[in-house]
């Protein structure tokens, strides 16, 4: 900031051009964690007395030790948990080139 000020930027290009982009990819990546997170508490409030949804069909299938539903249920949220992390991390990679905390290490 201190750079873009003595180079003569005004407030709005500040904001514009060096806080915005500074913030934006932790905002990102912060919205990725909030986002498993948001897996994590919709499970939880399936699981409270509900007669529809995802952990409903996985009691009952226990409940009837039908375990191979149980397991692919499971599976299944996994498997787009997993998935969703990676397009966004993809997407994060695409969006923000300069921040060198996105980019995969080798």
């Amino acid at each position: 900031m201190e750079a873009a000020l003595t180079l003569g930027t005004k407030n709005a290009q500040l904001l514009r051009r060096v806080v915005l982009p500074g913030i934006m990819p932790d905002l990102y990546r912060d919205q990725r964690i909030l986002l498993g997170w948001a897996w994590t508490y919709l499970i939880v409030a399936e699981l409270i007395g509900t007669t529809t949804g995802i952990t409903w069909f996985i009691t009952q299938q226990a409940r009837y030790q039908h375990f191979d539903n149980v397991y692919a249920a499971i599976m299944m949220i996994g498997i787009i948990g997993v998935g969703t992390d990676l397009v966004l991390a993809y997407l994060g990679r695409r969006m923000f080139p300069w921040d060198r905390s996105l980019v995969k290490s080798e």
